[in-house]
């Protein structure tokens, strides 16, 4: 490969700086920005833990419930239905997996609520159909994890989405000049400073993405395309070729069907073995697939012109479209999406109890499956910490583990506000004092406390809570087992009067609370207490 001028790359520098400033100041950039960078940076961690991502995924409500949504959707059909906590999706399809569903998700929602949302959501649409014609070409060349290629073929489009939906009036100018015959790239370059692609890549970078997947967003050479050496070059020719084939599909009339399946033939010939039959096998599986997600993930496929066109394109009917998308919102997706109790039944204020009722009786069927098999305690507590915290809408929830050779309680693991401050920290004696956490555990009773400033229960909230938690209202659960306390499940709010429990919803949380008692005991963990 010929070797970059460093004059263009340090102006392509300046300018993608320039930009990501820009972007910065755009209401609900750097929302995104963290939380993408975030759990890329945990993903590739040596030491990440499927709890640090679960942290990361459960702080946007509405990527917990999306992403709860699709992998109990078909497109992960063996585990249909069973997955009910973000934990569980961790533990079972493991963290690259998760992230790239997360990353699909986010690059679907950072439209919502904007002025051009409708008119352009054919480019949102469009770059997620796409992504499964990639993941179909990958498929073909016998690659594994073909959501990376999902991924890496959707953000081709990551420059010009982000500049349209944050920076709608250069996008406008970039059009503008393309409608005076200019080529995309260098309408873009005299706007922006650098390319659409350009600018995906580096905001890619900026926002940790694996190697891999950054050189799967990277464009080809014009030339015939060469076998592929490794992963990473299947990744980009079929990533390539996806938007090459749907660019061509899109934009060419279906008179010069045969003759544009042929140039994309002898030009990917090489690289993978595709004919003009396998890439409309391969547009058709991709609208297939749009019509199955387009109820889980909201999206307007019915309604797509483009998606329209395209379908139109490879020999079917406009009234096909309306047709495919109407079968995808059968009963069995309703009575599945009913068994999974996302959280988008907890945003409704009208039913609180029952909806908090619903994620608790769903997380405790996640944490009755992993008992009945192989597991790790770590990940039953986790499990049950995320059940708690998401059913109840606690600020934190945190588990104290007794540790007799330093004769203290410690937290081990948590959710919410700080935690990752708040557990190196959180650390107190087990020689008795006269507090409500040594009340709990010495006479194994649950204890709530719904105003740490009243005057009845101030002198009993110990000093190292109010400096490093300081929490307005908490419940303690003790773990006991054969008359011996091996922790604490804990649980607060930062508002006074904030923690409000009703027996339904305390005989769960007790429910939870056991199901932590008999994973010690079927771990052996109790005996090393």
């Amino acid at each position: 490969m010929a070797s970059s001028d460093p004059r263009t790359e340090a102006e392509n520098g300046t300018s993608l700086e320039a930009v990501l400033r820009r972007l910065s100041d755009g209401a609900g950039f750097p929302t995104l920005s963290t939380t993408i960078s975030d759990i890329n940076r945990v993903v590739a961690s040596d030491a990440h833990s499927a709890q640090q991502l679960t942290q990361i995924i459960l702080r946007d409500a509405s990527l917990t419930t999306k992403l709860l949504q699709l992998v109990n959707s078909a497109t992960y059909g063996v585990y249909r239905g069973r997955i009910r906590t973000i934990s569980k999706a961790v533990l079972i399809l493991g963290a690259d997996v998760v992230r790239n569903a997360a990353m699909t998700l986010m690059m679907l929602e950072f439209s919502r609520g904007r002025p051009q949302e409708r008119s352009l959501q054919d480019d949102l649409i469009g770059a997620f159909c796409i992504g499964v014609i990639s993941k179909a070409l990958y498929q073909r060349i016998g690659a594994a994890d073909s959501e990376e290629a999902v991924i890496c073929a959707m953000f081709h489009s990551l420059g010009k989405l982000l500049v349209i939906f944050f920076l709608y009036e250069e996008s406008r100018k970039v059009q503008a000049l393309i409608e005076t015959g200019l080529a995309e790239d260098e309408a873009s370059r005299q706007v922006l400073g650098l390319t659409y692609r350009e600018l995906g890549v580096g905001v890619a970078r900026h926002w940790n993405f694996p190697d891999r997947l950054v050189e799967g967003m990277q464009s080809l050479p014009s030339t015939a395309i060469a076998t592929p050496r490794n992963d990473v070059e299947k990744l980009r020719i079929t990533a390539n070729l996806a938007n090459e084939l749907y660019a061509t599909a899109l934009r060419s009339p279906p008179a010069e069907k045969a003759a544009a399946l042929e140039a994309l033939t002898k030009r990917y010939g090489g690289a993978i073995k595709v004919d003009a039959k396998v890439l409309t096998q391969a547009i058709d599986q991709g609208l297939k697939e749009i019509e199955e997600r387009s109820t889980t993930l909201n999206l307007p496929a019915a309604g797509s012109r483009a998606l329209n066109v395209v379908r139109i394109w490879t020999g079917g009917s406009e009234g096909e479209v309306e047709v495919a998308a109407q079968a995808t919102g059968t009963a069995s997706d309703d009575t599945l999406l009913s068994r999974v109790a996302t959280l988008d039944a907890l945003e409704s204020e009208d039913q609180p109890a029952a909806n908090a009722n619903q994620v608790l009786s769903a997380g405790i069927r996640d944490v009755i499956e992993t008992l009945t098999g192989d597991f790790a305690v770590n990940d039953v507590l986790q499990m049950v910490l995320e059940t708690m915290y998401r059913g109840m809408g606690f600020s934190r929830t945190l588990i104290f583990i007794r540790d007799n050779s330093s004769h203290t309680m410690r937290a081990r693991f948590g959710f919410g506000l700080e935690v990752e401050r708040i557990i190196p920290q959180c650390t107190f004696p087990l020689a008795f004092s006269p507090d409500v956490f040594h009340v709990a555990m010495e006479k194994g009773v649950d204890i709530v406390i719904e105003n740490t400033q009243a005057e009845k229960v101030v002198q009993r909230i110990p000093q190292w809570h109010r400096q490093l938690v300081n929490a307005k209202s908490f419940l303690l659960l003790p773990i006991v087992l054969r008359n011996h306390t091996l922790g604490l499940l804990y649980a607060d709010s930062d508002r006074p009067e904030g923690i409000s429990v009703d027996a339904e919803q305390l005989g769960l949380l007790r429910t939870l609370r056991s199901q932590v008692v008999l994973a010690f005991k079927q771990s052996g963990s109790a005996s090393r207490a």
